[in-house]
């Protein structure tokens, strides 16, 4: 299976797909590793003015039609969510990790499932946002279907 690699800089600003191939957002932001590797996408899905849907990076894959993740608009729009310019709240990084059925590190309070690993995302709240700090621009790799 082939794989393309993205950097937080051509990742900003790129339209994002659902399993259907309909754009439903734009990256707004994203939230990277002190390697500059993203962790979390910031979506603007246009349903609340003034939020972003966190979507895990993970999720995304790269098709011939642009960057797809694998839910509906429903489920995006019922992500949760992240004020513009705001930090995602770390008393609800567990919900995050469990919308998404995903294991969060040790530590993350609420998180039904947890694990340890380099392939654990990071909570938001270790992490920076790329758009508010000159984190460094290293890629993260993705599926490419």
């Amino acid at each position: 299976m082939a794989h393309t690699t993205l950097t937080a800089e051509e990742l900003k600003g790129r339209p994002l797909q659902d399993e259907t191939g309909r754009v439903v957002g734009t990256i707004d932001d994203l939230y990277v590793d002190d390697q500059g590797r993203p962790h979390w996408l910031l979506v603007d899905v246009g349903i609340f003015p003034g939020f972003d849907s966190v979507i895990p990076v993970t999720d995304v894959k790269v098709t011939d039609r642009g960057l797809e993740v694998p839910y509906t608009m429903q489920r995006l729009t019922g992500a949760p969510q992240a004020r513009k310019g705001g930090d995602y709240a770390a008393h609800r990084e567990g919900l995050l990790y469990d919308y998404y059925k995903l294991p969060a590190p040790p530590g993350v309070p609420l998180a039904v499932r947890h694990a340890e690993g380099d392939d654990v995302l990071k909570p938001p709240s270790q992490l920076c946002r790329f758009s508010a700090l000159s984190c460094d621009n290293r890629p993260v790799e993705y599926e490419t279907r």
